[in-house]
């Protein structure tokens, strides 16, 4: 299998018919390429999702490049919901790029004022804030794997430190979307669905789980008793699926004519933020803990 990185700052993945989006990829990306069709290349992302990618969104590398750039230590993760690079360290310079949350970029050596240098999948070269970025190999203690083959095959099993501050961290990761607008397929800052959303929260941490709103056995959420829901444990009903944060409260990105962006919920008909149909339609939950 071929591999490529993503070259763009968010780029659609489509459905066979070349109409409808089904994800949204950021730049540095991992991709293995599995077939081309005119203008667009058949890809499998490294959380295993496939689907069709233009053409001009895509540069070729090897193996060995992905994994001189997962063994160097440098490569960053930004944190932040949009991160401008720019030309040169400072607020008035000419901006290069707008990097979405979960981007990767190589830390070079250069920092000086706040910035720190960086170059993107593109060649690009630019500055962008230090408080932007965390190193992806950190991932605040739960490690990504490094073998480079697994960027597009199934994972591995994650090394977490502490439960119960992964838990929280994922509770954090998930109130940093409020208010963000819901969107078909998104994953960004800009707009963002259930199952991106959720999907996000977990990836941050180092986690890959299943893009859909549903459970998948082949990734690491499994099934778990509904009395047994935690904090960061996922709440699935038909076709959607939010993050659970406490109290019988959810946050979930939500197309609702009501809210129609990423909000919080209550499963308590007591509670001003009840939402009737989700509660009567619960189906099951899932944990990255289950036994």
């Amino acid at each position: 299998m071929e591999v490529g990185m993503v070259i763009k700052p968010s780029v659609w993945l489509y459905a066979r018919n070349k109409k409808e989006r089904t994800d949204e990829l950021f730049m540095g990306w991992a991709v293995g390429v599995i077939g081309e069709r005119e203008g667009y290349y058949e890809i499998m992302t490294h959380y295993g999702y496939r689907g069709l990618l233009k053409k001009t969104a895509l540069r070729f590398c090897t193996y060995k490049e992905l994994q001189a750039r997962d063994a160097s230590g440098q490569e960053a993760l930004i944190k932040r919901g949009v991160t401008d690079v720019m030309e040169q360290p400072c607020v008035q310079s000419k901006r290069l790029s707008a990097l979405r949350k979960g981007s990767f970029v190589t830390l070079l050596p250069e920092e000086t004022g706040g910035y720190h240098k960086v170059r993107l999948a593109d060649g690009q070269t630019g500055y962008i804030p230090s408080v932007s970025y965390k190193y992806r190999m950190d991932s605040d203690g739960y490690l990504y794997d490094k073998e480079p083959e697994t960027y597009f095959l199934r994972q591995k099993k994650k090394r977490i430190q502490s439960e119960e501050t992964f838990r929280e961290l994922l509770a954090a990761n998930a109130k940093n979307y409020l208010g963000v607008q819901y969107r078909w397929a998104g994953k960004s800052a800009q707009g963002i669905d259930c199952s991106g959303f959720t999907f996000m929260c977990y990836f941050l941490n180092g986690i890959l789980i299943y893009r859909d709103a549903e459970l998948n056995s082949l990734y690491p959420i499994h099934k778990i008793p509904k009395e047994q829901i935690r904090i960061g444990d996922l709440l699935y009903f038909p076709g959607h699926v939010a993050l659970y944060i406490g109290n019988q409260r959810y946050i979930h990105a939500t197309g609702n004519e009501k809210s129609f962006g990423c909000v919080i919920n209550s499963l308590s008909e007591d509670d001003f933020d009840y939402r009737k149909d989700l509660a009567e339609s619960f189906l099951m939950a899932g944990s990255l803990f289950a036994e």
